[in-house]
This record gives C-alpha cells, structure tokens and sequence, in this order.
C-alpha cells in the first residue's frame, strides 16, 4: 500500500507541533498562564480559519450552528486540557501521550458515527495501556504512582479525537469552510471570556515569555491549519492522526536536539530517562498504526 501524498501534512503539522510546544514550555517557565496561552492561541487560530465563513457560509437556520458549537466545546476543552497538562509536565511525556488522540478518533467513529470495530482495536487498546504506563513511570513529579500530566493529557486526546471524528462526519454537509470558520470563531470567543480569572493583565507579562508566547502560538495556528485541511478534505480522521501522533517522537529527539536552546527545565540530559519517553512513544506509534489497520 503507497503512502497518500496528502499525508505529509500531518506529518509537517506533527514537527511543527512539537517545535511550538517548546516555545509555551519557555512561555510558562516565564509566568505566562494558561489562560492567556489559550487566548492568545485561540484566537491566532481564529484569524486563520474565521475568513473561511465568507467562502462557505453556514445556512441561516440557527439550528445548523448546534454542530459547529459541540465541536468548539470540544475542541476548547482539548486546548485547555493539553496547555494545563504542559504546564505542569515534561513536554517530552506530554506530546508523546497525545498519540491517543487517533484511538480516540477511531472509537468515537465506531460508536457515535456507526463504524464497526475490528479485534484489532482491542490489541491497539492494550499498546496505549502500556505505553502510556512507560510515560506515567517516567515522571519524576508523579505522586502516589499517577502522573497528573498524563491524566490531563488523556482528557485532552479524548476531546480533540471526539471533534475530528465529528468534524470528519458533520463538515462536508454544511460545507467544511463555513464549519470550520465558524467553529474557531466561537473557540475564540468563548475563551477570551476567561480573561476576567486571569491573574494580571498581559500586557503585564514578562517580555521574553510574551514573545515566545506569541511564536508558539503562531507556530500552532499554522499546525492546526494542516491538519484541519487533511481531516476535512481528505475524510480519513484516523489514519490522519496515526500521522500526526508523530509528534511524540519529535517531542522527545526536539528535547534532547534543542531544549538547551530554549532554557527549559526538562531533563535533557538524562539519556536514560528520554530513552524510556522514546520506547513510550514508539509503543504510542504502534498502537495508533494498528488502531489505523483495524478501522
């Protein structure tokens, strides 16, 4: 079976996404909250996609906009999710752990969307227990045996797989710019609301955290991009984000080839230890690849 062309977006969209997490590492390393990392990317997204309603308006009956909002929702606590689970892990366990985003995708089409589930989901299921047991014991900061990154990061790949499947199934009858357009729209609107639990205004924050704040954003608007364009264009979510949960690995190789760069506090320099984030994210890779055979 050859290799789908389009499938090099994704596996852009994977570097990228590794490459702009290190910037909301050094972002958060500066003070830079979580809630003015999930503004600031929101609405970096939505300046993007939000054109896009012009070229393929929803209809104008309200009850059209009930889809686009649920997957907003969605797509909202996914952010929020995976910027809390970065701010309080390792990128190198975090990243790798999002690889469960394409085994949430494939389920979520099998038991909302009607796709049938084939034995070899199950075995799939049993790679990302243990891989995600690598990750788990690979954090130091863990307590009573749970790493809380890794939690957040599951809520997260629950909630982004469950919006791409979504996405994959409601977009082409609405039309997928209007949908996408008007789905950021409101992922940017209903975050700037948590503005007002913000600890200070950013125009207060530290400026080297800004900037990397507004690069890494930037860097993850354009990411998003890619692959919103694969899911919706292409209508293959699963094996799309088989793809794209490369961004495992590069979490791990960019730690180890950059973070010195960057001024992070992962520890880059323990070869053990990002050995076993590696073997983590390998056994991620191969459980998402079967999920991909299986659906």
């Amino acid at each position: 079976m050859s290799f789908p062309i389009y499938m090099a977006l994704p596996l852009l969209a994977a570097g990228l996404y590794a490459y702009g997490s290190l910037y909301f590492k050094k972002a958060f390393e500066h003070d830079i909250s979580v809630i003015h990392t999930f503004v600031v990317t929101s609405w970096a997204m939505a300046i993007v996609f939000v054109p896009l309603v012009f070229l393929d308006p929803l209809p104008a009956q309200p009850r059209w906009v009930v889809r686009p909002i649920l997957c907003a929702l969605l797509f909202f606590g996914g952010h929020w999710f995976t910027f809390a689970a970065i701010r309080r892990g390792d990128m190198s366990i975090v990243v790798p752990a999002m690889g469960t985003k394409a085994f949430f995708v494939a389920l979520t089409a099998a038991f909302f969307f009607g796709k049938s589930i084939h034995p070899g989901m199950w075995i799939a299921s049993i790679l990302v227990a243990v891989g995600i047991s690598i990750l788990n014991q690979s954090d130091q900061t863990r307590t009573q045996g749970i790493s809380i990154p890794v939690i957040l990061t599951l809520f997260s790949s629950m909630c982004f797989g469950s919006c791409d499947a979504a996405i994959q199934a409601w977009a082409p009858e609405y039309g997928a710019r209007g949908f996408m357009g008007t789905m950021f729209l409101i992922i940017a609107l209903f975050s700037s609301v948590f503005l007002r639990w913000a600890d200070q205004p950013l125009k207060q924050a530290d400026r080297d955290g800004m900037r990397a704040l507004v690069v890494g954003a930037s860097i993850i608007a354009l990411q998003g991009t890619l692959v919103a364009l694969s899911v919706v264009a292409f209508d293959n979510a699963t094996g799309v984000n088989v793809v794209y949960s490369s961004r495992g690995l590069w979490s791990v190789l960019l730690v180890w080839w950059l973070g010195h760069r960057f001024q992070t506090q992962e520890p880059r320099h323990d070869r053990r230890l990002l050995a076993t984030r590696f073997l983590g994210a390998t056994i991620m890779m191969a459980a998402v690849a079967l999920a991909l055979w299986a659906s």
